[in-house]
């Protein structure tokens, strides 16, 4: 990917969002260059996509959220009802071993 078509992205990406012709620059660019050509055509492609489906509205499943995270966090993610209890247990057991440590230590008189 050369430097140009790297400068180029962000305004061939408005130019397809917005459905505007590309800048006046690079016109010349997208007309010799495959790869930006087929980056613009999947950017219009998902804008027009996207704009389809503005006017339509569905609730989100419930378990939206844990899902997203359990994916993005390996199976290691926690609903988020569950955080707070969990994280007040591991201050309290957190705690509990202080003190038990703290009370077996050895004593210097």
């Amino acid at each position: 990917m050369s430097v140009l078509c790297e400068a180029a992205a962000p305004f061939l990406a408005h130019s397809a969002v917005e459905g505007s012709a590309v800048a006046r620059p690079l016109t010349p660019h997208l007309a010799s260059c495959l790869r930006c050509q087929a980056r613009h055509a999947a950017m219009t492609r998902t804008a027009r996509e996207m704009r389809a489906l503005a006017g339509t509205s569905e609730d989100a499943p419930l378990d939206l959220e844990w899902r997203v995270l359990s994916s993005l966090e390996d199976d290691l993610a926690v609903a988020r009802s569950w955080r707070r209890p969990l994280a007040v247990a591991a201050a309290l057991i957190s705690m509990a071993a202080a003190i038990v440590i703290w009370k077996m230590r050895p004593r210097t008189l």
